[in-house]
């Protein structure tokens, strides 16, 4: 009760408006999901074209993702969404964009079964690429944390804090692919957890080159992980 008065109150004195229309009530209304475009499945290790988003076998990799889930293509009113979640310090966008990848995910199960079954295996717990703390104390919130929550919520699982940033990285957008690569290597390290994890699905905002997601990976599985899925908000198209 105390959380619904709590939404009606910031409701009033915070209100929402679409991105695209301006139309009060929500940051992307129903009329403009029209706008969004579902992202394409691919092989997390090649890039190249895969119905389930599973790693190809050809492809395989010992510490590499075994798959990929992006709900929609980085442009656009996503794009809007996700500036302004990182940059307006709006927290409550990537739900919206969570609940209508939802909506996507249950009308499209058989492209998405290989995600939904580790989705809701048991033994699957939910955790994220980080921000470093510097980064989360100017925006007040962690945009990949809060996807991992309210994911996590959804299904009903664990939320892991699993990973730390070291360092301060520099921007991924201004970098070619093989100096996001070398930006990220070594910039995260594990974090011991009460008991063993064998099976994660890594969370994210945006899917560019994967530099980011595979590095996370890497140490993810150096450290006992046996299974590990990328799920981004978006990927660039």
């Amino acid at each position: 009760m105390f959380s619904k008065i709590k939404n009606v109150v910031l409701d009033i004195l915070f209100p929402k408006f679409c991105v695209n229309c301006k139309k009060e009530g929500r940051y992307l209304c129903e009329n403009c999901t029209l706008f969004l475009s579902e992202a394409s499945f691919i092989c997390p290790i090649c890039g190249e074209a895969e119905f389930f988003g599973r790693r190809h076998k050809y492809c395989s990799k010992k510490k590499g993702l075994d798959g990929l889930v992006s709900l929609w293509d980085y442009e656009g009113v996503v794009k809007s969404l996700i500036y302004k979640t990182k940059y307006k310090s709006l927290a409550d966008i990537p739900k919206e964009i969570i609940d209508y990848g939802f909506l996507t995910i249950e009308n499209n199960q058989k492209r998405f079964s290989e995600f939904i079954y580790l989705l809701f295996d048991e033994r699957t717990v939910i955790s994220y690429v980080p921000i470093h703390e510097k980064k989360e104390s100017v925006r007040g919130f962690d945009q990949s944390e809060v996807i991992a929550e309210y994911l996590a919520k959804k299904t009903r699982k664990e939320k892991a804090s699993l990973l730390t940033r070291n360092v301060e990285t520099r921007s991924q957008t201004k970098l070619d692919k093989k100096g996001r690569f070398l930006n990220v290597e070594n910039a995260f390290s594990f974090i011991s957890y009460q008991r063993s994890v064998r099976q994660v699905i890594l969370v994210d905002d945006v899917w560019t080159s994967g530099a980011t997601m595979k590095e996370c990976t890497k140490v993810l599985k150096e450290n006992g992980v046996k299974i590990v899925w990328g799920l981004t908000l978006s990927k660039t198209p």
